[in-house]
C-alpha cells in the first residue's frame, strides 16, 4: 500500500506540474485556466481566465503572478498581491493579442507560475493553457500547371516554379527540393530567396533522370520551405511530375507523399515521471470507386497506472462533392472558436458553393481513462460558402453554444464578403451578430461587428485600409474591439518605396456576471473589464543597394492599458532601422528600434533600445534579442524601479541536417533567455532525428532538456528533460486500379482512309493524353494506358508537331480497347523577317518574340513567334490564308500577304521584309 500511496502522491505532482484542469486529486488550493484551449487568429485578442479556488479553511495570500517567458503579444495579467479569503474564488482575466510574433511561438502552451502563501507554507504552481493558432502564415510554392512531363531521352528538362509570400512582412526562406520516388537528379536540391509581403518569384530548376520507374513513371517532387528566422516549415507541396513513357500504368488520383500515410509508436520519457507510450498515425484509402476514407488516430497509453488517452483521432468519408467527419473535429471561419468532439458534414452545392454544419462538444479529448471526462460546452453551427475564386464570394455562418460549465448560451451569426472590383482594387466586407444570456443570473447581452478593408493600386501608388469594430458585448473574436490600419506607399523604382501608416487599434470588452454568484447592486467584483489600446503614425523609407535591403521608419505613439486595479499610458517617439542581405548560403537580418518615452503620470523621459540580429548560413541560423528599458506599455505593469534600468537578452540556434545519402534527417536547436525585467532565466535545446531503415521504415528519436530559475525575493529553479524513442511505418499511397487495357498505335495517315496501309509512316515521341495521363509512342507508334477505370475519356494527341486527329477523340472504356488512329500532318509553312537597310547603317535590329497571324478563310486565327534566327514556322491544313504582322515597331513593305496551302505542302518561303521607322543616313560628300 506504500508504493501505491507513493506512486498516487507522484502523479498528482506531475499533472499539477503541467497545469491540467482535468486534475484526480482534490486540493485545498485549486489553481487553473477557465479554458484549456483557445482558438486565435492573428491580429486578434483573446482572453483567458486565470481562476484561483481558496477550498481550504485558510485566508492565502497571493504574492506573484510571473508569465513562463516573456510572450510577445501578452497585453494584461494581473500582478498585485491580493488576498483570498477561506472558501473564496477569484477568476483573473489574462490577455494577449494574436500578433506575428506571438503566432511564431515555438510551443502553443501559454504557461503561468503563481505563487501564494497560507499560515504555514508558502508554494509555487504552474497554470496552462493551449492556443489553436488560425493564422496562415504559409509561404506557397507551386508549378504554372499541374501536369508537368519531360522526356527521358532529353538531357536536362526545366521547371519553372513560383514561390508566393501570403504574408505581409518580408520573409528569407530555405527550399528543399526531393524526389519521390528516388530517381530524379534536381540542380539545385536547395535554395534560398528573400521575399518580401505578398512578393512572387520564378525560379527555374532543372531535372535529369538518373532511373526511371517503368511500371509506375510518374515522380513527385517533395517541396518544402522553411523560414530562415526561426527554422519552422512554413510551407509545402508535392509538384506532380510524369516520366513520358509509351507503357503507361493509370493510377486513380495522386496521393501526396509528405508525411502522410504513415503510422509511428514511441516511448516517451520524462524527468518527472510521466512516461507513456505514444500511437500517432494516418491512412487515407478507397472503400469502393465512388467511396474515399481517411482515418487520424493520437493515443497515449500510461504504462504505470494502465490508463489511455484518445485525441485527434477522427474518420473522415468523401463520396463525391460531400463529405462526413466524426471524432475530434474542428472548423474555421465561424468568429467563434470551434474544436471538440462529434461530427461535421459538407456538400458542394453546383461549382463554388458549399454548406456545412456541425455539432459537437468543446472538448479536446474523444475518450480515455486518465483524465477526468468532464462535460464541455455543447455546440451546433452552420456555415455556406458562395461566389467565386475570381471576383465574388462570401460566407455567412451560425453557431450556437450551450456552456454548462460558465452557464451562458451564446449565439454568433457572421457574414463576409469578398469583391475583386478588378485585378488592382479589392473589397471585403463583414457583419456578426451576436446574443449571450446567462441561465442563473438572466442577464442578457446583444452585440454587433462590422469591417470594411480595402486594398488597392493606382499607379504607382498602393492603398491598404483595414477596418473593423466590434461592440462590447460582442460574442465573437473580436468583441469589444476597434481596429483601423491606413497605409498608403509609393514605389519610386524597383529599389526604392515610402510610405505612411497611421494604426488605432483598442479593445475594451464587457462580459455577462459571472453565474456563480449573483448580481449585486454596486458590487463590480462579479464583473471583468480592461481596456488597451494603441495608436500609431508613422513614415517608413525603403531602399536597397545592390544585395542589401534597408527600411528607416519614424513613428509616433501612444499606448495606453486599463483593468480592475491599475492603468499606464506610454508615449513615445520612435525609429525602427531594419538592415537585411542574402550573399550565397549566408543571410543576414538586423533590425533595432529606439524609443524616447514618458509615462502618463510622470515628467521625465527615457531612452529604450531593443535590437534583433538574426544570421543563417546554409541550415544553420542563429538569432538574438536584446533590449534595454521599457519598449511598450505591458512593461510598465511589472516594473516598479524608479531609474527604468534593466536588460533582456535572448539568444537562439538552429541547424537542420541531412545526411547519409538523406536516410538521417534532423534538426537542433538551443536557446537561454534571460529577463531582468521579470527576474527569470531560461535555457532550452532540443532535437530531432530520424533514419530510414528501408523506404518504407524509419526510427524516430526526440529530446528536449530545459532548465528555469528565478532571480526574485521567492527564488525558484527547475530543470526538466524528456525524450522520445520510436518506430515509424510509411504506407503506400492508396490507389484503386481500374480493369482495362487501352491501346493506340498511332500513324501518319497519308490517304485519308482510315487504315495503317503500307507505307505509311508511324508517329514516334508522340506526346499523347488520356484526360489527365499523359503517355509517349514509342518506335513503333505505341501507346498503352493499364487498368484504366470505366468511364468516358477524351483523347489528346500534341499538335505542336502539326498532326491532328481523324476521329472523334472521345473514347468510351468498359472493356479493353487496342487501336489504330490515324492522323493527318498539317502543311509546315515557314518565314522569315528580313531587314532593308540603307547605306552605312550599321545598326542592328531584333525582332525576336514579334508574332505572326494566319487567318484561314473560315476566319480560324493561328499564331507563331519569330525565333532567334528571325525565322516562324505554321503547321496549317490545306486552304487560303492571310499572314500578317500586327507590330509597329518597325515599317513593313508587304504587311499582309496571301497564301495558298495544298496537300501537296507549301515549299515556299514567307518572307516579310522590314526597315527602321524615322532613320534617315545622311552622307556627306567631298
Amino acid at each position: 500500500m506504500s508504493v501505491l500511496r507513493r506512486t498516487i502522491l507522484f502523479f498528482v505532482f506531475v499533472l499539477l506540474h503541467f497545469s491540467l484542469a482535468f486534475a484526480q486529486e482534490k486540493k485545498d488550493v485549486q489553481i487553473h485556466f477557465e479554458n484549456d484551449s483557445v482558438a486565435v487568429e492573428k491580429g486578434s485578442t483573446f482572453t483567458n481566465f486565470l481562476v484561483i479556488e481558496n477550498k481550504s479553511s485558510e485566508e492565502i495570500t497571493i504574492q506573484n503572478i510571473i508569465p513562463q517567458e516573456k510572450y510577445p503579444g501578452l497585453l494584461f495579467y494581473p500582478k498585485n498581491d491580493f488576498t483570498l479569503g477561506a472558501g473564496q474564488s477569484k477568476n483573473l482575466p489574462v490577455k494577449l493579442i494574436a500578433n506575428l510574433d506571438f503566432m511564431k511561438l515555438r510551443s502553443n502552451e501559454i504557461k503561468f507560475q503563481v505563487s501564494y502563501t497560507t499560515p504555514t507554507v508558502t508554494k509555487n504552481e504552474l497554470a496552462s493553457f493551449f492556443v489553436a493558432k488560425g493564422e496562415n502564415k504559409n509561404i506557397a510554392i507551386y508549378t504554372a500547371t499541374y501536369e508537368n512531363f519531360i522526356n527521358p531521352a532529353l538531357p536536362q528538362s526545366s521547371l519553372l516554379l513560383t514561390v508566393e509570400n501570403q504574408g505581409y512582412s518580408k520573409r528569407t526562406v530555405k527550399i528543399d527540393l526531393q524526389s519521390i520516388p528516388d530517381g530524379l537528379e534536381i540542380f539545385p536540391k536547395q535554395q534560398t530567396v528573400s521575399l518580401e509581403g505578398l512578393e512572387k518569384q520564378t525560379l527555374e530548376i532543372k531535372i535529369a533522370v538518373r532511373k526511371q520507374n517503368t511500371l509506375y513513371p510518374e515522380f513527385n517532387i517533395n517541396a518544402i520551405v522553411t523560414d530562415l528566422l526561426d527554422n519552422k516549415m512554413v510551407g509545402s507541396n508535392t509538384l506532380y511530375l510524369v516520366i513520358l513513357s509509351h507503357d503507361r500504368q493509370i493510377a486513380r488520383g495522386n496521393e501526396a507523399v509528405n508525411g502522410s500515410n504513415f503510422a509511428e509508436i514511441s516511448y516517451n520519457e520524462n524527468s518527472s515521471g510521466f512516461n507513456y507510450l505514444q500511437l500517432r498515425g494516418n491512412t487515407a484509402f478507397r472503400v469502393t470507386d465512388n467511396l474515399k476514407s481517411s482515418f487520424n488516430i493520437g493515443a497515449d497509453y500510461y504504462l504505470e497506472d494502465g490508463l489511455y488517452n484518445l485525441y485527434d483521432t477522427w474518420l473522415e468519408l468523401q463520396r463525391k462533392n460531400t463529405v462526413l467527419r466524426v471524432g475530434n473535429v474542428n472548423s474555421s471561419d465561424y468568429d467563434y472558436p470551434i474544436f471538440g468532439r462529434g461530427g461535421k458534414a459538407s456538400t458542394k452545392l453546383g461549382e463554388n458553393n458549399q454548406i456545412e454544419i456541425l455539432a459537437l462538444e468543446n472538448n479536446y479529448n474523444l475518450y480515455g481513462t486518465y483524465f477526468q471526462q468532464i462535460k464541455g460546452s455543447t455546440m451546433a453551427g452552420a456555415k455556406y460558402a458562395f461566389g467565386n475564386a475570381k471576383s465574388f464570394n462570401g460566407k455567412v455562418s451560425y453557431i450556437f453554444d450551450h456552456d454548462p460549465r460558465t452557464n451562458v448560451d451564446t449565439q454568433v451569426a457572421n457574414a463576409v464578403t469578398s469583391l475583386l472590383i478588378n485585378e488592382k482594387h479589392t473589397l471585403r466586407t463583414e457583419l456578426g451578430l451576436s446574443n449571450e444570456k446567462g441561465l442563473l443570473n438572466n442577464d442578457e447581452n446583444a452585440g454587433a461587428s462590422m469591417g470594411a478593408n480595402y486594398d488597392g493600386k493606382i499607379g504607382k501608388w498602393d492603398i491598404q485600409s483595414v477596418n473593423s469594430f466590434a461592440t462590447k458585448s460582442y460574442a465573437g473574436i473580436k468583441r469589444g474591439s476597434l481596429f483601423t490600419n491606413q497605409r498608403i506607399s509609393r514605389q519610386f523604382s524597383a529599389t526604392q518605396r515610402a510610405f505612411i501608416q497611421y494604426q488605432n487599434s483598442q479593445v475594451e470588452p464587457e462580459f455577462l456576471s459571472f453565474q456563480n454568484a449573483p448580481i449585486q447592486s454596486g458590487n463590480t467584483s462579479n464583473l471583468r473589464y480592461y481596456f488597451n489600446s494603441t495608436e500609431a503614425l508613422g513614415l517608413g523609407y525603403q531602399f536597397s543597394v545592390k544585395k542589401w535591403s534597408f527600411l528607416l521608419s519614424p513613428k509616433v505613439e501612444n499606448q495606453k492599458t486599463a483593468n480592475s486595479y491599475t492603468s499606464h499610458e506610454l508615449f513615445s517617439y520612435r525609429l525602427e532601422a531594419n538592415i537585411s542581405t542574402t550573399l550565397g548560403s549566408h543571410g543576414l537580418n538586423l533590425t533595432a528600434e529606439y524609443s524616447y518615452s514618458k509615462e502618463n503620470n510622470t515628467p521625465d523621459w527615457f531612452n529604450s533600445l531593443k535590437t534583433t540580429l538574426s544570421y543563417r548560413y546554409k541550415s544553420f541560423s542563429i538569432n538574438g534579442t536584446a533590449q534595454w528599458n521599457v519598449t511598450s506599455v505591458f512593461d510598465l505593469n511589472s516594473y516598479y524601479n524608479a531609474n527604468r534600468n534593466f536588460a533582456n537578452y535572448n539568444v537562439y540556434a538552429s541547424y537542420n541536417f541531412q545526411m547519409l545519402n538523406h536516410n538521417l534527417t534532423g534538426s537542433f536547436s538551443a536557446g537561454t533567455f534571460y529577463s531582468e525585467l521579470y527576474k527569470n532565466l531560461n535555457s532550452n535545446i532540443t532535437g530531432n532525428l530520424e533514419y530510414k531503415i528501408s523506404p518504407s521504415w524509419s526510427t524516430t528519436g526526440y529530446f528536449n532538456l530545459s532548465g528555469y530559475k528565478s532571480t526574485a525575493e521567492y527564488a525558484t529553479s527547475g530543470n526538466y528533460y524528456q525524450f522520445r524513442v520510436g518506430i515509424k511505418k510509411y504506407f503506400t499511397a492508396a490507389t484503386a486500379l481500374g480493369n482495362h487495357k487501352v491501346a493506340f498505335q498511332f500513324f501518319e495517315d497519308k490517304n485519308f482512309n482510315g487504315f495503317l496501309d503500307s507505307g505509311e509512316p508511324v508517329l514516334t515521341n508522340e506526346i499523347v493524353k488520356l484526360d489527365n495521363y499523359v503517355a509517349i509512342t514509342d518506335k513503333n507508334g505505341k501507346v498503352v494506358f493499364q487498368n484504366v477505370p470505366e468511364g468516358t475519356y477524351t483523347l489528346k494527341v500534341n499538335e505542336s508537331a502539326g498532326a491532328r486527329l481523324m476521329m472523334d477523340p472521345t473514347i468510351m472504356v468498359h472493356n479493353n480497347i487496342n487501336r489504330k488512329v490515324g492522323l493527318v500532318k498539317n502543311i509546315r509553312v515557314s518565314g522569315k523577317l528580313t531587314e532593308i537597310k540603307q547605306a552605312y547603317d550599321d545598326v542592328e535590329t531584333d525582332v525576336t518574340g514579334i508574332v505572326v497571324y494566319a487567318k484561314s478563310e473560315d476566319g480560324m486565327i493561328y499564331t507563331a513567334v519569330v525565333n532567334q534566327k528571325n525565322e516562324f514556322e505554321f503547321f496549317l491544313k490545306d486552304g487560303k490564308y492571310n499572314l500578317y504582322i500586327e507590330n509597329d515597331k518597325y515599317s513593313y513593305t508587304q504587311p499582309i500577304q496571301t497564301i495558298q496551302v495544298t496537300k501537296e505542302g507549301y515549299s515556299k518561303t514567307v518572307v516579310f521584309e522590314y526597315k527602321k521607322k524615322d532613320t534617315t543616313i545622311k552622307v556627306k560628300k567631298f
